[in-house]
């Protein structure tokens, strides 16, 4: 084999090496991003850091009436529940750097996040408007819903 065919094999042979490693590397990319860790670690960068801390995973936080109505508590109360048997970690009240601050903040082991807002009587340009400040896609739980 000549010194040319031998370049040209060789140079095949590292693109394809290299794109191998670019693969592997996407690959390995996404299954970091597909953890519980990266879903918290996404929620930590959107919240506000004077309030921040792991240690509100999983702790169930209210304002007691009238600052929120009993309905009110109990179907937040009630999602908590449904999502930490799920094993979710959840955050409650958490506040985002905007100053918006959500019901619930749920983190699945595979890397999503999903903010739970339960409403009782919001009106539906009130939740649009909060959806339009969240980080993270919203669904909306009626009271009605969660009990």
């Amino acid at each position: 084999m000549d010194n040319q065919k031998f370049q040209k094999k060789l140079q095949q042979h590292q693109r394809k090496r290299e794109e191998y490693i670019q693969r592997k590397i996407e690959r390995d990319k996404e299954k970091r991003n597909s953890t519980l860790s990266s879903a918290i670690m996404r929620v930590k960068e959107e919240a506000r850091q004077d309030t921040w801390a792991t240690s509100h995973a999983n702790c169930f936080r209210f304002s007691p009436p009238p600052a929120e109505s009993e309905t009110h508590i109990r179907a937040k109360f009630e999602e908590f529940l449904k999502w930490r048997k799920f094993g979710a970690k959840v955050f409650t009240e958490l506040i985002w750097k905007n100053g918006s601050r959500s019901d619930l903040v749920v983190c699945l082991n595979n890397g999503e996040v999903e903010i739970i807002e339960i409403a009782e009587t919001e009106s539906e340009k009130s939740l649009q408007a909060k959806e339009d400040k969240y980080p993270f896609p919203m669904r909306i739980v009626r009271c009605k819903d969660a009990v």
